[in-house]
């Protein structure tokens, strides 16, 4: 018999520039849970019962209410943003200015770039200084935008995303406009080094019904689906849901708007009215 998938219970995590809320996530800071007919268990737990031995796909809310994300870059890590709420102008930055590259030629732009970041870490200049050298983006409500490796990005205020990534803590702070919280310092010289500078911006903007695939990272894909009202969806093992608005079933469990889901097995979930799920399945 095909084991239930369950409903995740998120934990909120206080940030310089807001919070996360971490649906899959286990660190010293907080870890997630699981509400299964045994009742609720720490998402640690949850997997070892299940000889599961690595961490599953990460999943979270990112909140920035009072100011920007780091300005950083992953080299391991892939991440997968979908916009979830606008509060003011709606942009994050992605990548390099094009325009100033090209002006500049590459050498120029990462010495430019590693002296403004060099100078607002010590306190000598404003961190907008850097911004300036990156491309800014303008988001709609659902768009998803892939992250790619080693691109320099920064989710701005206001602009709320759901988040899929890779389960691992790895990054470069190329710049902070608030205080960094879990290390000493930015990482200035590794993140210049590491910025890939030619990597163009990806957004998909929502689709108005079907299967619309937004996203295909090295470890993960994520996919959008539309399902009206007695439609199913298909479910591959350890894939991590979030329901955007609608209600889905498996058997006497619903998984309602606004809520995550853990699938550990193959399985088929329903759905009770018109809904749309976003839905990152392992690779």
């Amino acid at each position: 018999m095909a084991e239930d998938p369950v409903l995740l219970r998120g934990v909120t995590v206080a940030k310089p520039w807001g919070q996360e809320v971490w649906y899959s996530g286990v660190e010293a800071r907080g870890e997630s849970g699981v509400y299964t007919t045994a009742g609720l268990v720490r998402l640690t737990r949850y997997l070892a019962d299940r000889a599961r031995t690595r961490p599953v796909i990460l999943l979270k809310i990112l909140q920035p209410t009072t100011g920007n994300l780091y300005l950083e870059v992953h080299e391991t890590k892939s991440e997968v943003y979908i916009v979830d709420r606008i509060d003011g102008e709606g942009r994050m930055l992605l990548g390099a200015r094009q325009e100033a590259l090209a002006r500049m030629g590459e050498a120029d732009f990462r010495a430019a770039v590693r002296e403004a970041a060099a100078a607002a870490e010590s306190g000598r200049a404003d961190i907008e200084v850097v911004q300036s050298f990156m491309n800014p983006l303008d988001l709609r409500l659902g768009d998803a935008v892939t992250i790619p490796l080693r691109v320099p990005h920064s989710l701005l205020r206001g602009v709320h995303v759901i988040e899929f990534q890779t389960p691992a803590f790895e990054r470069k702070i190329l710049a902070a406009s608030q205080p960094v919280a879990t290390q000493q310092g930015w990482d200035v010289d590794a993140a210049v080094a590491a910025m890939d500078l030619g990597v163009p911006p990806r957004v998909v903007s929502p689709a108005e019904d079907g299967v619309q695939i937004i996203a295909r990272a090295p470890d993960f894909t994520v996919a959008r689906y539309r399902l009206a009202s007695g439609g199913s969806l298909g479910v591959p093992p350890w894939s991590l849901g979030w329901v955007v608005h609608g209600e889905l079933r498996w058997r006497n469990r619903r998984f309602q708007a606004r809520t995550a889901f853990l699938a550990p097995a193959d399985t088929e979930l329903g759905a009770v009215t018109d809904a749309e799920v976003l839905l990152a399945a392992e690779t």
